[in-house]
């Protein structure tokens, strides 16, 4: 993602184009899968870790980013697609762990996923699978 678009999605999301913002927006879309905080971290200069962490829930709030706790609580976050906005997420996608490299992404389903459950009404559905990626398969 160019300086320009993440610019342009700020500004689309209200918010003001910061050089944590873009920086964290640029790291994100150059590794292109889902990162721990850790991983976040480790990857920007000079910044404060009060406002790193309320900038990720900015981002999520808006509708940019979304997380995912895996099993052993372990946070990880990733680009949205452009359906998600301020007003929700819209995800209809698996989140899978390779038990090798332990790498997280976000695999798109060829059908939505539904679940039906008498007298329930399901508004959020989170899965989370597990396996070997295709890189650790070779």
């Amino acid at each position: 993602m160019r300086t320009t678009s993440i610019k342009n999605l700020l500004k689309s999301r209200n918010l003001k184009s910061t050089a944590l913002r873009i920086s964290l927006l640029e790291i994100m879309s150059n590794l292109g899968k889902a990162v721990s905080y850790q991983e976040i971290q480790n990857s920007l200069i000079n910044f404060d870790r009060i406002t790193l962490y309320r900038t990720l829930n900015t981002f999520i709030e808006r509708g940019i980013f979304h997380k995912i706790i895996l099993e052993d609580h372990q946070s990880f976050y990733a680009l949205c697609s452009m359906e998600c906005s301020t007003e929700g997420h819209q995800h209809q996608h698996v989140h899978f762990q390779c038990n090798q490299c332990k790498e997280v992404s976000c695999l798109e389903t060829k059908e939505p996923i539904q679940l039906a459950i008498s007298n329930y009404f399901v508004d959020d559905i989170e899965i989370t699978a597990s396996g070997l990626c295709q890189n650790c398969q070779d």
